[in-house]
């Protein structure tokens, strides 16, 4: 009792006093560094943290195949997500810490210790501090991992990577703040769903300005990655944002002081802490509006220009008569185009095999929605490459994938670079017609084979699409409204050849190749010829060739 009333009699003046005052600056250090290995071994912290490692882990131990060819300016806001799940533990570790004394019973004993109630509000806070160094480890051991792959293509960038680390100090100020206010766990348990829910809605408005305001933004994966300097994310002004808040967010818990206290009106020794909260509440306004403006007319005309005449920003290198090009930062892909190119042309006769070819890089996208089911710039690129002596270049965009490991989108590009090169090989031209060009007959038939036997990971990408469509085949370039259509008997055909002995059908096929690329030549002569049972044939309603 004595205790108690003695702590009553000095509340009052302790709260007044500067956190200065209220205990030695070695006593709020000293209780910092017990708080924040508290924090730390918390079953919510260890959770998160166990589901982390979790994630990648498993990766690991699969083979990571979906993440062998990253694209770094990407991965560099991806690898923001797992950071989510040591956010949510932060925040509830570090409101059940500071609630610790409230659910002992102990609060007013604790006001005639050394440190007072604002002082070990600065304790929590500080404790916050190592959960955020080992989410910054975690993200660069990641990004660092994935920048290491051979694949790895582009240029990390390290505001994206600094945003994990800035959500889960957020997440705990936030949680030392939601105790000092609501002295009850509920409230952590309730503020974390609804930055849930929101942080899902913003996910799904991925192309809405307010998305900015969740704690982490959101693109459209289903668009092809850009090169770094025409991506266009306010990534500084989002992690300004994320800083801001924070530091009204901590000041908001020292003016508060104890659980069930009023703020502290502005006085002598709180008139810093009302500044800094004022100070931070301007930054925290003004960069959550600029962030939010739209993407800058400077990088939708470079879009637009890369889009329509992209040689001028890129760089190419021949290889064996094959001319590659690509943007610099993808430069690294031609070592994938030139195996699928490499197995192509293998299984073609020589004089087809040494004829000069070539590939360009190109992106299709305005804005971040794609281009979906309006035509390509032909007569635009047509006149690019002919500048560049590069006429008839194959067009492959920014997505690559290990077989059918990536998402649907990256493994149908491996197919559809495969198929149209093995389309420019077979027929000497390119796709032009806008909603698709129907290839018929043997011509089909090769098309397919030789794109599916190139590489396994070509092999593997075109029976995961063919697994996930029915009937027909379409091949889209660039999510366009051109590309290449298949009749079903054409496309069961090439899979039965896939299956088969390549070389055996390769000596064929180099044997028969000026009949098998004749544009009369059927579907049942070149399965004579390629030596398999042709497939039954279907309903005349049910194809697109005669």
């Amino acid at each position: 009792m004595t205790v108690v009333g003695d702590a009553r009699r000095g509340r009052a003046d302790r709260a007044a006093a500067p956190a200065g005052q209220s205990g030695t600056r070695g006593a709020v250090l000293a209780l910092a560094r017990v708080e924040a290995l508290r924090l730390l071994r918390h079953p919510a912290m260890l959770g998160a943290l166990a589901g982390y490692l979790a994630l990648w882990g498993y990766a690991l131990a699969t083979g990571d195949a979906a993440n062998r060819y990253p694209v770094l300016q990407d991965s560099s806001r991806h690898i923001q997500l797992p950071t989510l799940l040591l956010a949510a533990g932060t925040l509830l570790a570090a409101d059940f810490g500071v609630l610790r004394a409230v659910r002992n019973g102990v609060e007013p004993v604790y006001e005639v210790l050394v440190v007072g109630a604002r002082g070990r509000t600065l304790a929590h806070l500080l404790a916050v501090l190592p959960a955020a160094l080992l989410c910054a480890g975690l993200s660069l051991a990641r990004i660092g991992y994935l920048a290491a792959k051979p694949g790895a293509v582009g240029t990390v960038q390290w505001l994206e990577v600094a945003t994990g680390p800035a959500v889960v100090l957020l997440a705990g100020v936030l949680g030392v703040l939601l105790a000092r206010l609501f002295p009850a766990p509920a409230a952590a348990s309730l503020a974390l769903a609804l930055l849930a829910v929101f942080t899902f809605i913003a996910a799904v408005q991925n192309t809405a300005g307010w998305r900015w305001l969740a704690v982490v933004a959101i693109e459209d994966e289903f668009v092809q990655p850009l090169p770094s300097a025409l991506v266009g994310r306010p990534a500084g002004l989002h992690l300004l944002w994320l800083t801001g808040l924070t530091v009204l967010l901590a000041a908001c818990a020292l003016l508060r002081g104890r659980p069930g206290a009023a703020p502290e009106p502005p006085r002598r020794g709180t008139r810093p802490l009302w500044a800094c909260a004022a100070v931070a509440a301007a930054v925290a306004v003004v960069a959550g509006a600029l962030q939010m403006r739209p993407l800058p007319d400077s990088v939708v005309r470079a879009r637009a220009d890369v889009t329509e005449h992209p040689a001028a920003g890129q760089q190419c290198v021949t290889r064996k008569g094959v001319t590659y090009c690509a943007f610099p930062e993808f430069k690294g892909r031609v070592t994938e185009w030139d195996g699928v190119v490499r197995g192509v042309l293998a299984r073609t006769p020589d004089a087809v095999a040494d004829a000069r070819y070539s590939v360009r890089q190109r992106i299709f996208r305005d804005g971040i929605e794609a281009h979906a089911n309006k035509p390509l710039p032909y007569t635009a690129w047509d006149a690019d490459d002919r500048r560049e002596g590069t006429p008839g270049a194959v067009p492959v965009g920014t997505w690559w994938s290990a077989g059918d490991a990536g998402q649907d989108a990256e493994s149908d590009a491996v197919a559809e670079f495969s198929a149209l090169f093995a389309y420019r090989v077979v027929t000497g031209t390119l796709p032009r017609e806008e909603g698709g060009t129907t290839v018929c007959g043997a011509r089909a038939v090769l098309t397919l084979w030789l794109a599916g036997q190139a590489t396994d990971d070509s092999e593997a990408a075109l029976k995961d699409l063919t697994g996930r469509t029915t009937g027909g085949l379409s091949l889209l370039v660039l999510e366009s409204s051109s590309g290449l259509d298949f009749d079903a008997r054409e496309r069961e055909l090439a899979l039965k050849l896939l299956d088969g002995p390549s070389d055996r059908i390769g000596e064929r096929v180099k044997a028969s190749w000026r009949e098998l690329t004749a544009t009369g030549t059927t579907t049942d002569r070149a399965a004579e010829l390629l030596g398999v049972r042709a497939p039954a044939q279907v309903p005349a309603g049910e194809r697109a060739c005669a």
